[in-house]
């Protein structure tokens, strides 16, 4: 039953990842064709005509797109019109400065949440917990594009304390991963706050402050670990979420990963390069949730028997 259930898993991601290869096709060659931006307004209607067809865009969408998922399959995602480069490589390029970013912003949002989360089950209905959680609440509300200003207005211009452009060393990371990682804090801290609470008032909990163990035993040891399977999911679909949301913040940085890649690639539409991001973000996601089942699974002996 396991073996059949990850088939199942696997198969659902199959069908995603050609949705996403579909969708990204069709969207991207609704909005113009290629010698609109190559040309310019200079073409005459002959040479933009001639133009799209040694592009391939004179034949009908279907047997286009056949080929393209046909070059899919192989590995071959186009060409880049700007640069004449491997769409996919391209990507792959770019790909691990954005992963470099996104799981820093990740690991930082979950030791804060986590830490504020603990505080907060710990001392739950106390003054400063009624604080936190509006704290928390107002900082849920600051877009990420107006905090990443803001950051780069206080930490780079007033106290030159770190670069706001590029990626020159460590200290570049530190702006963009914050901007990324501090929007995601307050989702995280309920998370962990409800779940901690739910297992704080379980009868093993009980059992074992009846046997004289402190609370702050009770909950680094025995309390916390119970919440690391239910949250695998969602944690790893926020990974998802902060390579989506890099889009703004790569732009507003000029950090050189797959966000800023496809704002460029919009604008001079290069069609191969931006359907091939959204083909590998689409794997990422796919493999992002096979991984978080796995992990639930080997975390929860109930998920297993469910599934077996």
């Amino acid at each position: 039953m396991v073996r059949r259930y990850l088939l199942s898993r696997l198969l659902q991601g199959v069908i995603v990842l050609f949705g996403a290869v579909a969708i990204s096709f069709v969207l991207t060659n609704v909005i113009g064709k290629p010698a609109d931006v190559l040309g310019g307004p200079y073409l005459t209607e002959e040479q933009r005509a001639a133009l799209n067809a040694e592009l391939g865009y004179d034949r009908p969408l279907l047997p286009r797109f056949l080929d393209y998922l046909q070059g899919v399959a192989t590995g071959n995602f186009g060409t880049s019109y700007r640069t004449d480069d491997s769409a996919l490589a391209l990507v792959l390029n770019a790909l691990p400065n954005t992963l470099v970013l996104v799981l820093l912003a990740l690991v930082v949002a979950v030791l804060i949440a986590i830490s504020l989360a603990t505080f907060s089950a710990r001392h739950r209905e106390h003054r400063l917990d009624r604080l936190l959680r509006r704290t928390i609440g107002v900082l849920q509300g600051m877009p990420e594009f107006w905090l990443a200003l803001m950051l780069i207005l206080i930490f780079s211009v007033q106290l030159a304390l770190f670069p706001s452009f590029g990626f020159y060393s460590p200290s570049s990371l530190v702006l963009p991963a914050a901007a990324l990682a501090l929007p995601l804090v307050p989702t995280l801290f309920r998370i962990f706050r409800g779940q901690l609470l739910d297992v704080l008032s379980g009868d093993f909990v009980e059992a074992m402050r009846a046997r004289g163990l402190s609370e702050r035993l009770i909950v680094y040891r025995h309390a916390l670990p119970n919440t690391t399977g239910p949250s695998a999911t969602f944690i790893a679909l926020q990974l998802g979420h902060l390579i989506g949301g890099s889009l703004i913040i790569e732009t507003i940085f000029s950090w050189p990963g797959i966000g800023n890649l496809t704002i460029s690639s919009v604008q001079a539409r290069d069609f191969a390069v931006v359907q091939a991001v959204i083909i590998v973000v689409a794997a990422f996601y796919v493999l992002l949730n096979l991984a978080a089942d796995l992990i639930v699974m080997a975390s929860d002996p109930r998920v297993r028997v469910g599934v077996s």
